[in-house]
């Protein structure tokens, strides 16, 4: 079913470069995403909506406009169905990740400022619902992973992070992100080397920094405990940064890995 409750944190619920006040949640045709088909709905009618269901949260990356926030969750809507990912109820997030090219920095400024309140929004899902799964993209990820660390304790099932754009090394045991997932089931790491905006753009605007969606976490001894990567680098048709939520492949290894992981190891994507 392509209508889903989206969430909001732009201001107007549709602008790309301001945060509002508080989250908004209305009801969206992913297919048909005209603003004047969306249907409005309280905070507290979603936690009706949610009670006892297995929830899957997406999260979207930055520089994305918000039909092209509704086409991907559509891409992914479509393929937690055919690949039978067990769920009973798909939300979206949208965030004020901006829509230029050269945004990325104050993007990520307002990841940072947003994070506690979307810890919070999570907590709250998490209390109505029976369990609670993330897929999140790109400087998505680093958001997700910054609101889990500020909350501490949101028991979340499971983690998907695709093309992460966050440090490499932040993962590791000591550092920043390892608490944020501390309470998830299992956190999965898509990589691929093949990410040319992750291989190269990353590295200049973090200072010589590598991600994670490029490189996997490192170095591979401190990693946290629950963390599994999946290296989807060197396919004949290449992952690219936004190939993700188009490849079969990613969610038929999702539906065959629904478990725990209990040491931190490296597997390769079938195609």
């Amino acid at each position: 079913m392509s209508v889903i409750p989206i969430i909001s944190s732009r201001k107007r619920f549709y602008k790309a470069g301001e945060i509002s006040r508080s989250h908004r949640v209305k009801l969206v045709n992913l297919a048909d995403p005209r603003r004047s088909a969306n249907t409005a709905i309280s905070m507290s009618t979603l936690s009706t909506l949610l009670e006892n269901k297995h929830v899957i949260l997406l999260i979207h990356g930055y520089n994305n406009t918000f039909e092209k926030i509704c086409d991907a969750y559509l891409r992914i809507t479509d393929q937690l169905v055919t690949n039978q990912i067990p769920h009973d109820q798909t939300v979206g997030y949208v965030w004020p990740g901006g829509t230029k090219k050269l945004s990325y920095w104050p993007a990520k400024k307002r990841a940072r400022q947003l994070s506690k309140k979307l810890g919070e929004l999570i907590a709250d899902i998490s209390l109505s619902a029976s369990r609670v799964d993330i897929i999140a993209h790109s400087l998505g990820c680093f958001l997700t992973l910054k609101a889990l660390q500020k909350i501490g304790s949101i028991p979340v099932s499971s983690i998907y992070l695709m093309a992460a754009a966050v440090g490499n090394y932040k993962l590791t045991r000591g550092m920043p992100f390892a608490n944020a997932v501390k309470f998830a089931a299992s956190t999965f790491i898509f990589k691929s080397e093949d990410d040319d905006v992750l291989k190269y753009s990353y590295p200049l605007g973090e200072w010589g920094d590598y991600a994670l969606g490029s490189t996997g976490p490192v170095p591979r001894s401190k990693v946290v405990s629950n963390a599994l990567t999946v290296d989807c680098s060197h396919n004949s048709d290449p992952i690219k940064h936004s190939s993700y939520s188009r490849r079969t492949e990613i969610f038929r290894f999702i539906s065959h890995n629904q478990f725990s992981v209990n040491s931190p190891v490296e597997t390769k994507l079938i195609p």
